[in-house]
């Protein structure tokens, strides 16, 4: 990985968190989790008991497998994978597992992408308990 390819993934991790911050009203700021660079196991952002991987790229359309897969590595029991993901010139997508939009659908290998709006009305409305232990 290049100067400015950690730099710009830097940058959107930082962006991410200043938005959520913004977006969902929180006073407390959302921290980028520097312990990522030394350690194994922890996600780039997290939010209550959501694990947040942030990737930003110049050239896509799906995200890779490999990033979804590395953030449900990072993520225990009770935990929530959530993948944040940008191509150049296109909007920022949201990759979450089915089930934490409704727990009737339960099924592990169903996800959906959100757009930045849809998610943040989720967390609103679904996981403010979430909103809340950030504050904390």
């Amino acid at each position: 990985m290049t100067i400015n390819q950690r730099k710009k993934g830097h940058d959107f991790e930082r962006k991410i968190a200043k938005k959520l911050q913004d977006d969902l009203g929180l006073i407390k700021p959302v921290r980028r989790i520097l312990n990522q660079y030394q350690e194994k196991n922890h996600p780039d952002l997290r939010l209550g008991r959501w694990n947040i991987e942030c990737k930003a790229y110049k050239k896509g359309f799906e995200p890779a497998s490999a990033w979804w897969d590395q953030v449900l590595g990072v993520t225990k029991d009770g935990e929530f994978p959530a993948l944040i993901y940008k191509f150049d010139n296109k909007p920022i997508r949201i990759r979450i597992f089915a089930k934490n939009v409704n727990e009737l659908l339960s099924d592990r290998s169903k996800v959906v992408d959100l757009n930045w709006e849809s998610f943040t009305y989720l967390l609103r409305k679904l996981y403010s308990k979430d909103l809340e232990m950030h504050e904390e």
